[in-house]
């Protein structure tokens, strides 16, 4: 993005103008999804439009409803593991191996900036869920309990890597991975932290929790459709969500401290907005309220106009209820300019992720600012009048994104949104 197209863009009196308030970085990013082990991989199938949902030939469903996921090799999952030290790897879950890889690899992009003070540097980790336990057929050891703890996935990045600052725990539901980036950018804001490494992470694809989310009737369950088109976010058509699972991460830094020590900066953290529909613990408060209050909550603190933002990632789950309420949030949030704001959902290839899906959406917008191109929302081939946003339908666009939002609401009533600028906005 060139300095003439950022031009015009005025930054209020959110965060990044507050004087002693730190402004926050992004200098490295990480990702495990169902499209690769690792952000290029993850990054380049998104942009393809690549579904990753893919029948569930790992898992026996004979007989159940449910019969496709946004679900991880076991080859991908296994060489994952590997990476980890025999002692470590017989100690932890799939969601640890996973969350581990991600955050590894954001530390790596960033140039690992905690080896020289890691007092100062933490972590933060979104789990939705963990490890399921299953129904029957279990058997416990003296392993079981470190394996099932939520806060697993934070204490061994913190082990592996050597980050003694704040390491906390995250769990919020499917908006798990976005609130952890929030709070992590709170710590730094607060001068509590010079950096975190901060996302989420989910890996529940089993066949109790697929059959738990299809007697609540979220799940798409058909049977008659290519599993390849079973997530389509926006579309009229849409029946439910599509599992999915993975892991998303990134390095946030004080910026003066990046900039000290020369390190490639890919995005600032400009904003975050959190609210409580405090409604229903399942469904959506009608309207979006609290879809509109996170939104408003994150743009304010960046200090944006509303008109500055150019491309939402937004929460797209595919069921009727969730896609509609969010299309009225942004149309209320952004009055006319939402008819000129590029919108999709990555959860149209991948499935939804639960706990890590609000930090894998993060971790693409952040890619969306650097590479200025947006994600298509696949599959969308039926318009609803009910959704009448632009949301990049079936072919990614390259577009001037000066600022980016991303969306995540979780099971609760736990809502959450994350402003990112390209750092030629300052």
């Amino acid at each position: 993005m060139s300095t003439s197209a950022a031009q015009g863009v005025g930054f209020g009196s959110g965060s990044a103008s507050r004087p002693g308030v730190r402004r926050v970085v992004v200098t490295g990013v990480g990702l495990v999804t169902a499209l690769g082990p690792d952000a290029s991989s993850s990054w380049q199938g998104l942009v393809e439009g690549r579904s990753a949902v893919r029948q569930l030939d790992e898992i026996d469903m004979k007989g159940e409803k449910v019969t496709a996921a946004g679900m991880v090799r076991a080859d991908v999952a296994a060489a994952l593991a590997d990476r980890l030290p025999p002692d470590i790897r017989g100690r932890t879950a799939r969601f640890v191996h996973f969350s581990a890889a991600a955050a590894a690899e954001a530390l790596a992009q960033a140039g690992r900036p905690h080896l020289e003070a890691p007092d100062r540097f933490g972590v933060i980790a979104g789990v939705g869920i963990g490890v399921p336990h299953p129904s029957e057929g279990y058997h416990v050891g003296p392993t079981s309990i470190i394996k099932v703890m939520p806060n697993g996935a934070a204490a061994w990045i913190s082990i592996l890597e050597g980050l003694r600052g704040p390491s906390l725990a995250c769990s919020t539901a499917c908006s798990s991975g976005a609130h952890a980036i929030g709070v992590a950018f709170d710590q730094i804001r607060l001068g509590r932290a010079t950096g975190m490494v901060c996302g989420g992470v989910d890996t529940v694809i089993t066949k109790d929790v697929l059959r738990a989310y299809a007697w609540m009737r979220a799940l798409n369950t058909a049977k008659d459709e290519d599993p390849a088109t079973m997530s389509r976010p926006f579309d009229a058509t849409r029946r439910g969500f599509v599992l999915g699972e993975g892991a998303g991460f990134m390095v946030l830094e004080d910026r003066d401290h990046a900039l000290a020590r020369g390190a490639k900066i890919l995005a600032e953290l400009r904003g975050f907005g959190a609210s409580s529909d405090a409604y229903n613990i399942v469904a959506i408060q009608p309207g979006g309220d609290g879809m509109v209050r996170a939104i408003r909550s994150a743009i304010d603190d960046a200090g944006l106009p509303p008109d500055a933002i150019a491309y939402v990632s937004a929460h797209g789950t595919s069921t009727k209820m969730n896609d509609k309420e969010e299309t009225h949030a942004i149309r209320s949030v952004f009055g006319a300019h939402a008819d000129r704001l590029l919108v999709s959902s990555q959860k149209s290839m991948i499935g939804h992720a639960m706990g890590g899906a609000g930090a894998i959406e993060a971790v693409a917008t952040v890619l969306t600012v650097v590479n200025q191109t947006a994600t298509p929302t696949i599959n969308l081939k039926t318009p609803d009048p009910e959704c009448d946003l632009d949301y990049v339908p079936n072919v990614a666009r390259k577009a001037t994104i000066g600022a980016a939002l991303s969306n995540s609401f979780g099971f609760g009533g736990h809502n959450s949104a994350i402003v990112f600028a390209h750092p030629e906005l300052s």
